[in-house]
């Protein structure tokens, strides 16, 4: 168990929202030490903050809502880390580089809440209806922050790009395979000096 789960103070019960939040915070913890959404069941989220599994149903009908609670603050917490990184920088490319670095900052970083915010959603495709565009998906905000950071830099002729929402598409694209090749292949060698980021933000937003 992890010293956050050790510390964790009881909620006295009858404090719902704060209980709801435990729950999930307690998903979260789990997620992210065992970087298996297995490991996130009833009986394990109860046990870490001290309640009976049944208590759970007053908050989340199900696991499934519980793992979904924690997939849609993933995607919250991921559009707050690549914003802040924007919010840093003046310089149009550098705050689309900021962007991508933050991303992969927390891809490495929250490696089992990044892994389970495509996992989760792509195991639930059946209940989730395709967005009529990208400003309108599940974790718009983030990739928004991806064609915004190109459209500012097409505004100040710094790429040659004609079409934002495609190349911010492609980098996305990128971004997730270098992120995800990062943790699943280890025994690359992987360079922490390389140039890697450097040459697909150029490339693939078409700076000049």
């Amino acid at each position: 168990m992890s010293a956050a789960a050790v510390k964790r103070q009881r909620n006295p019960r009858g404090q719902g929202a704060q209980l709801r939040d435990d729950i999930q915070a307690a998903a979260t913890e789990l997620l992210e030490e065992t970087g298996n959404e297995d490991a996130v069941t009833l009986r394990a989220v109860a046990r870490r903050i001290g309640i009976t599994a049944p208590a759970i149903y007053s908050h989340f009908p199900d696991r499934e809502s519980i793992l979904e609670a924690v997939v849609d603050a993933a995607f919250d917490d991921l559009y707050v880390a690549v914003s802040t990184a924007v919010a840093a920088q003046t310089d149009p490319v550098d705050q689309l580089r900021g962007a991508c670095e933050a991303y992969l900052e927390f891809a490495e970083e929250q490696s089992g809440r990044y892994h389970v915010l495509f996992d989760r959603r792509r195991t639930l495709t059946t209940g989730i209806a395709k967005a009529d565009s990208v400003h309108t998906m599940v974790g718009a905000e983030a990739f928004a922050t991806l064609i915004t950071g190109i459209e500012n830099c097409v505004a100040a002729g710094r790429s040659s790009s004609n079409d934002p929402v495609r190349d911010a598409t492609a980098l996305w694209i990128a971004l997730h395979g270098y992120a995800t090749l990062r943790t699943n292949v280890p025994y690359f060698p992987w360079s922490e000096d390389d140039d890697t980021l450097e040459n697909l933000v150029h490339r693939l937003a078409r700076l000049t």
